[in-house]
């Protein structure tokens, strides 16, 4: 037939193949869809564009028939073969267009390129109001997609018949990049048995007769990752995904859903995905933006604030609140199990480079295994019932990871691993997901804490490897985390009512165990060491772990409390060198810290911490070089210089920066030290350097005062594990009160330091140190608070010291500046040019520099303070203050106050015992700022103003004073030259000397009630000449009573005499009571010393009458011996010479007494320094203040020093200089000048000589009348302190020892150990001055001058004379007197205006003590207008000019003055007249000798002459600014100029 006709048809497949494409046409108008052609099963060439930016290609689209298998138990696939998306983000940016021209756009364009085409925006669609009425297109969505899905599995009895295959897709984003999968197949399986027994979830129940089980399974091969402009990358090989589920025959949808996600190798191009994802947003922000209302953003905060108050917000967030919970609360219940597993993860990112010249750096996360098991509890299970209710859904999670590492890649070689952790594993029990959800209106605590989370954490033996050029990559990531922005209050006020809201009733456990951290570094000792080899800082931890439990507080609503634990243990820090060996660097037995955070709803949070055995060891030198290195690898970081030198910039102290939600912090610790020392090669090479030990110490911080003190921290390390939530909270509602919302102020805030038993010691060695520490602090307290008044902020530092007990040396100065240097060169790099390259602080404005005025008070109080100084020489110096106290206050000026001061040093011939030389009473020191009007502008000047009740300089017997200023200045050279050294770290010599300019003297006001300046006499000295005083007395009474004794015996024998001569028989029995004497020696009577030449110190001589006449037994005034006798002659004589040794002895006690008791009466009213404010254990041997007058003693009451500047200017001090210094050349250069400007107001002024009746001087009192204001007498003058410059032929060269060669243990780099060459002058200094003395008292002054105070003045000059260093000069030395006319040059002018006399007493006699009769010798008195000129003129011949109106030359009486015989006084308090006593209104003349009238005048003169040899005289003399003085080596001729000065 020709209908079957093989040509028939082909034509009809040739026409139906025609018609496809009209239908491909009609379907390409009617739905956009457009399809090219058709194949075997299949079509062709699919596209659609779904909207305007999209668009979907497909290369064929068909069906394959199949048999149903084990792997495949599907009849039919679906095939997608190259399905490609394309999606243009400008496109999807515009509007949507209307329906009829959107189709019509559509089937224009299905085959065009993409972007064609206008805008039709439909009406009607953005209406204003029908947003707010609409739901979440969002959540509508996803309802929709979750509700189709449900009607899927109710057809599954036709889908489990198909399998879909995709085979090669792709999606393109444009200009961003695109994805590829290799291979996607999906299907599903309802074979019951295959599904059941699989057992692929262990949580599953056993399924009943109306169940039927299905699984979907869904497989991904070959995922790849192509950037814009980027090679491809595969970032997944393989996924698998198991949707396991049961279906019910009543119920639609999969119920009881499992999920099993399995992945292969996946990595994450982490900087190809953030710049893909910038470009998407570059290119939206290109396009104009269009704001509707029914695209509102719905917030986080708002849902959660909707959660927890319902039908608070507007009708959209109300519908987005309901939708959001109906969406998550379904797969919440309908979800069983999430598991997921990752064989390998990967992630890398490249890190910003240091420099651009540096490679490209990459960070690389490599996770070989990765697991997530997720499931729901239970209810009736006992893992279910043991944690909560049985109401609750609970969720149970399991995390694993297993060998994470963390790797750096640079591209020169194999990557290098910073981080590795072996494993990690976590299990999580928690109600959060189902709770959080869960709305209730009843908010108590017990509702609030149903939301629970148990959660454990363990990761085993982490390590961190780093290279040190690595170190700065690291702190960079580290630094370069993003800081959050600042949010308004109110943001944070909801950001806070969130956390409160979410958060759960917690308890977590974390742990690591043994943690470590590896620095390699290069070898220092590369000479040795291998090229493979290295050192390594190691860092080891045993275990470290935290405990961290919280739980919703029943105080107040939404009050959250949080308590945690943090526990390390064993921590070792050490240095391993590439040989093995190991420096310890930090070692710690245990730290734990506990914290309490409050929120109320503000955060408030308390930490309390605890310490034991802390202690550091950088004693090594391989220590400090590997140190060294690390520090200068991570300053060469730039970002952290930068962000360093941001930190400097900023002004507030350390309290203020604080976070305000930290209310209170503790740490307490035990048995902390620290060790640094180092070794100076310049010296040699042993180590030396300081320790400190620390008993205990304690940090407390609050942020404010009212916050009540913590109790004690007791460390609870063997605790059970958990507690329930209403008992680890219960002492948070105690302090809710104090912990509610923080103040904005930074006021308030205190931190106190408590520290106990602090010591530091000398190390010598690696393992040696010294036995006695050179500080000690047996307590130290210190607190930094905060404050605000009118004129802006306050930081207060308020300090208490016990006791602080210091031991100065040049030795200990230089151990501690070797320490001080260990830790510089940590910081130090070599380059200098690093530090230039930093920039500069810029200017703040006004505003930046508000806080910037602070003002920083300080009160410091100490109990007690000891320094105690070893000299370079002897003797060494001790300075003690007690009762220190030292402030600085807004409104009063800084000052320092101490109780009592005290100076002593070594006294002379006798080791460890100590002398004081100074001590001052009742001190306080001011510093006052002052301005002073200068013209027509205002100068600002400082004032130190000093003020004390009582100061006693003495100087014991034998002491010489100048070593003492000789050791203070070779100190204080010494001192300044190390501290150069240290600084530097060079051996540059910087105590040349040159010319100098005069120093300015700051203004300084010195007030005393009484000054007393003794010169202590010698102890044997004046022993003698008491005993010998004593023994005039007493051996005077001692043969008095010999002659009674001897009247005694003569009436015996008398009486014997006229008995029987039986009875004479037997009296002649004793042989020895007839015609014996006393003594065995019959003329040592005869012998006795009868001369009162000298007389004791204390005791009144014999009186006049009585001269010559010596003690004896009268028997016509006494009464008549008896004659008889009831003892025996021998008996007698026996109680007699006993009598006589016990009177001298007492008498010598009872002198010794006297003095002892009067010497206290006297210090007593002047107010000594005797008594201390409070007890003191002291382990020095001190010793006492002789009770015995002094060699010389002066006192001086209400004294008032002002120095400041001179009367002249600074720049006309050598005129001045020129007239008081004889002519002294005004172009002389100083090697020192100091000028100033002196006035010296006192009271009373008295001059005693040993206990001498007549002082040497002695200004009285005012008298009675006159102004109270007006001072006794006052000195006024210019003071200039000058020291000509000369050459180096005048400068000795002193070396000052500062490490002594015992103790150099290691072959030494300098002989004889290291010391210091101080260069001093041998020049005099010089002092010029024009005083003015003024005496305002109307009492006469009293001047005492004779021959028996002759020796006591010389040797008081003796002494004076050791206060001036010896002379270095080779020529013959100079005395007293000529040192006086080198050295001083000054012009003195008394007036007496007060009309008061002047007496100048010349006493008689040799004796001191002997005052009337010869002794009181001559009296001249000068009178009215009396004026004292000293060198007022350069004329030798007129040196002393004494001018007055009136002269009297008298006899004068002594007798209120005369001591008398201690002989006399039956006891120790009988009256006697002291030295002290005021001398009376009038003076009292026994005789009148000469009286002069009408302005008499006295003038004495000087005549100075020079032996210059060969019995002839020179009467001149070269200028003082002539003389030379020069050291030995370089002194020329047999005569040097300084005898040419000396007469």
């Amino acid at each position: 037939m020709g209908i079957l006709n093989p040509s028939f048809a082909v034509g009809i497949i040739i026409l139906f193949y025609l018609l496809s494409f009209v239908l491909f046409a009609i379907i390409r108008i009617a739905t956009g869809v457009s399809i090219q052609r058709i194949g075997y099963l299949s079509f062709r060439r699919i596209a659609y564009c779904p909207r305007e930016g999209i668009r979907i290609d497909i290369r064929g689209l068909g069906l394959r028939f199949h048999r149903p298998t084990f792997a495949q138990p599907t009849w039919i696939s679906l095939r997608l073969n190259e399905l490609k998306v394309t999606v243009n983000v400008k496109g999807l940016a515009q509007p949507i267009r209307g329906k009829k021209k959107e189709k019509h756009t559509r089937n224009k364009d299905a085959g065009a390129p993409q972007g064609g085409g206008t805008e039709v925006i439909e009406d009607g669609e953005d209406e204003p109001g029908q947003g707010q009425t609409d739901r979440s297109r969002t959540w509508k969505q996803l309802t929709h997609l979750k509700e189709q899905i449900k009607s899927i599995h109710g057809k599954i009895h036709w889908i489990r018949i198909f399998d879909l295959e995709v085979l090669n897709a792709s999606c393109v984003i444009s200009d961003v990049a695109s994805v590829q999968l290799g291979l996607l197949s999906l299907a599903v399986d309802t074979r019951r048995k295959t599904v059941d027994r699989g057992r692929l979830f262990r949580h599953k129940k056993v399924t009943e007769g109306t169940q039927r089980p299905a699984e979907w399974l869904l497989s991904l091969k070959g995922i790849l990752f192509t950037p814009h402009g980027r090679d491809s990358m595969e970032i997944l090989d393989i996924c698998s995904m198991n949707v396991h589920g049961l279906l019910y025959r009543d119920l639609e949808g999969l119920r009881d859903v499992s999920i099993s996600l399995k992945l292969g190798r996946v990595h994450l191009p982490y900087d190809d995905i953030i710049q893909c994802q910038m470009r998407i947003q570059s290119l939206q922000s290109a396009l104009p933006q269009r704001s509707t209302d029914h695209n509102r953003n719905v917030s986080f905060t708002a849902v959660v604030e909707e959660l927890d108050m319902p039908h608070s917000n507007d009708d959209l967030l109300v519908q987005t609140v309901s939708d959001s919970k109906e969406f998550i609360s379904s797969l919440l219940r309908g979800i069983q199990e999430i598991q997921m597993a990752v064989s390998s993860v990967g992630l890398s990112k490249e890190i910003q480079r240091l420099k651009p010249e540096d490679p490209s750096l990459y960070i690389n996360l490599v996770m070989n295994e990765f697991g997530i098991d997720l499931y729901r509890l239970d209810p009736k299970s006992p893992a279910h019932r043991m944690y909560f209710s049985p109401k609750d859904i609970a969720h149970q999670a399991l995390l694993a990871a297993i060998s994470i590492a963390v790797s750096v890649d640079d591209g020169r070689g194999k990557p290098e691993r910073l981080l590795y952790v072996p494993m990690a594993t976590t299990t999580i029990k928690t109600t959060l997901p189902s709770r959080t959800l869960a709305q209730s209106e009843d908010k108590d605590a017990a509702e609030r804490n149903a939301n629970i989370l148990f959660a454990n954490s363990v990761v085993t033996s982490p390590s961190i490897d780093l290279d040190l050029r690595h170190l700065p990559i690291a702190l960079g990531l580290l630094q370069g985390v993003p800081q959050t922005s600042q949010r308004k209050p109110a943001s944070d006020e909801r950001r806070h009512h969130i956390i409160s809201r979410l958060l759960p009733k917690a308890s977590i456990k974390f742990s690591i165990q043994e943690p470590v951290a590896r620095l390699v570094l290069p070898p220092i000792d590369s000479t040795t060491a291998g090229p493979e080899e290295y050192d390594l800082l190691i860092s080891a931890i045993s275990s470290i772990s935290m405990d961290l439990e919280s739980s919703h507080a029943a105080a107040g609503e939404l009050h959250y409390a949080l308590a945690a634990t943090l526990r390390a243990s064993s921590y070792e820090f050490y240095y391993q060198s590439a040989h093995g060996v190991r420096h310890n660097l930090l070692l710690a037995d245990a730290l734990e810290l506990k914290g309490q955070l409050a929120a109320t709803p503000a955060v408030n949070i308390s930490m309390f911490g605890h310490a034991e055995t802390f202690s550091i060891h950088l004693i090594h030198p391989e220590l400090s070089k590997g140190l060294h290195q690390v520090v200068r690898q991570v300053r060469s970081n730039p970002r952290l210089g930068k962000s360093t030198s941001s930190l400097r910039r900023k002004r507030l102290n350390f309290l203020r920066r604080l976070s305000p939600t930290i209310t209170q912090f503790q740490f307490q610790g035990s048995n902390f030290g620290v060790q640094i020392a180092g070794v100076d090669a310049g010296v040699s090479k042993d180590v030396r350097g300081a320790a400190f030990q620390v008993e205990s110490w304690t940090v407390d911080y609050k942020l404010r005062k009212d916050i009540p003190a913590p109790k004690r921290f007791v460390s609870q390390r063997a605790t059970s594990g958990s507690q329930s939530g209403d008992e680890s909270f219960q002492r948070f509602d105690q302090g809710l009160k104090y912990a509610t919302e923080p103040p904005e102020s930074t006021d308030g805030r205190r931190v106190a330091i408590h520290v106990k038993g602090l010591e530091g010691f000398i190390v010598e060695g690696t393992d040696a140190c010294e036995s006695e520490p050179f500080v000690s602090l047996p307590r130290f307290e210190v607190a930094f608070s905060t404050s605000s008044d009118q004129r802006g902020h306050i930081f207060h530092v308020n300090t208490h010291l016990k006791a602080l007990h210091v031991q100065y040396s040049l030795y200990c100065y230089y151990a501690l500046g070797v320490a001080n240097f260990v830790l510089q060169s940590l910081t130090q790099l070599e380059s200098t040019h690093e530090h230039h390259s930093e920039p500069t602080a810029p200017k703040l404005s006004n505003e930046q520099v508000g806080h910037d005025d602070e003002l920083v008070t300080f009160d410091i109080k100490a109990a007690m303070f000891q320094v105690k100084a070893k000299m370079p020489s002897d003797p060494p110096i001790m300075l003690r203050v007690w009762g220190l106290e030292a402030g600085r206050h807004r409104w009063a000026v800084p000052f320092l106050k101490s109780r009592v001061i005290r100076m002593y040093t070594e006294t002379p011939h006798i080791r460890s015992t100590w002398s004081k030389i100074v001590g001052i009473k009742s001190l306080r020191v001011d510093l006052r700022e002052s301005k002073r009007k200068v013209g027509k502008d205002y100068v600002q000047e400082q004032s130190i103003d000093v003020v004390t009740d009582f100061v006693r300089i003495g100087v014991p017997h034998q002491l010489v004073v100048h070593r003492i200023f000789d050791n203070f200045v070779n100190v204080a050279k010494a001192t300044q030259q190390l501290h150069h050294r240290f600084q530097t770290g060079t051996n540059e010599y910087i105590l040349h000397k040159g010319p100098e300019k005069p120093k300015r003297v700051p203004h300084i006001s010195i007030r005393s009630k009484a000054l007393n300046f003794q010169l202590e006499d010698g102890v044997f000295d004046w022993k003698i000449g008491m005993i010998y005083r004593c023994g005039l007395v007493e051996q005077k009474q001692r043969l008095a009573r010999e002659e009674a004794y001897h009247a005694k015996l003569k009436k015996v024998n008398e009486n014997g005499a006229r008995r029987g001569s039986s009875r004479f028989r037997t009296q002649s029995a004793h042989p020895t009571l007839r015609g014996r004497s006393l003594h065995p020696n019959p003329d040592r009577r005869t012998e006795r010393s009868k001369s009162d030449g000298s007389r004791s110190r204390g005791k009144s001589p014999i009186p006049t009458e009585h001269r010559g006449r010596r003690m004896r037994y009268d028997p016509e005034a006494a009464f008549i011996p008896s004659s008889s006798a009831q003892i025996s002659i021998d008996e007698a004589f026996d109680k007699l010479t006993q009598y006589h040794s016990q009177s001298w002895k007492s008498r010598i006690d009872q002198v010794l007494r006297f003095h002892k008791k009067t010497m206290q009466t006297i210090r007593g009213l002047y107010g000594g320094d005797e008594d201390l404010p409070e007890p003191y254990d002291d382990s020095e041997v001190i010793l006492t203040i002789p009770h015995r007058p002094g060699l010389m003693s002066t006192l001086l009451s209400d004294i008032h020093i002002t120095v400041g500047n001179p009367s002249f200017p600074l720049e006309g001090y050598p005129e001045f200089l020129h007239a008081m210094g004889k002519g002294i050349p005004k172009d002389m250069k100083y090697g020192l000048l100091v000028p100033m400007g002196i006035q010296i107001n006192m009271g009373e002024s008295r001059m005693m000589l040993r206990d001498y009746p007549l002082p040497l001087l002695h200004i009285p009192p005012l008298r009675a009348g006159q102004s109270s204001r007006l001072p006794c007498w006052s000195v006024k003058t210019d003071f200039v302190i000058a020291e000509e410059f000369r050459d180096s032929e005048s400068i000795k060269h002193v070396k000052v020892m500062v490490v002594p060669p015992e103790k150099i243990t290691s072959p030494p780099t300098v002989k004889n150990g290291f010391g210091i060459d101080v260069r001093r002058t041998v020049s005099p200094v010089k002092t010029y001055s024009n005083v003015d003395i003024s005496i305002n008292t109307a009492n006469p002054t009293s001047i005492t001058w004779g021959t028996s105070y002759q020796p006591a003045i010389q040797d008081m000059m003796q002494i004076i004379e050791n206060f001036t260093k010896p002379q270095v000069d080779p020529s013959e030395r100079c005395g007293f007197w000529d040192k006086i006319r080198l050295g001083v040059h000054s012009r003195i002018r008394v007036v007496w205006k007060g009309d008061g006399d002047v007496h100048f007493k010349l006493k008689g006699s040799r004796s001191p003590y002997v005052v009337t009769g010869y002794g009181a010798g001559f009296v001249m008195c000068f009178r009215n207008n009396v004026r004292w000129e000293i060198h007022n003129e350069d004329d030798p011949r007129k040196f002393m000019t004494v001018s007055s109106g009136e002269y009297v030359l008298a006899i004068p009486d002594y007798s209120h003055e005369a001591r008398k015989d201690i002989s006399t006084t039956q006891s120790d308090t009988d009256s006697i007249s002291s030295s002290i006593t005021n001398v009376k209104n009038n003076a009292m003349f026994k005789k009148t000798i000469m009286k002069l009238s009408g302005n008499v005048r006295w003038v004495a003169g000087l005549v100075f002459e020079r032996d210059v040899g060969n019995g002839k005289r020179s009467f001149e003399s070269v200028p003082h600014y002539q003389v030379t003085l020069k050291t030995p080596a370089h002194a020329k001729g047999t005569i040097d100029e300084a005898s040419q000065c000396k007469n």
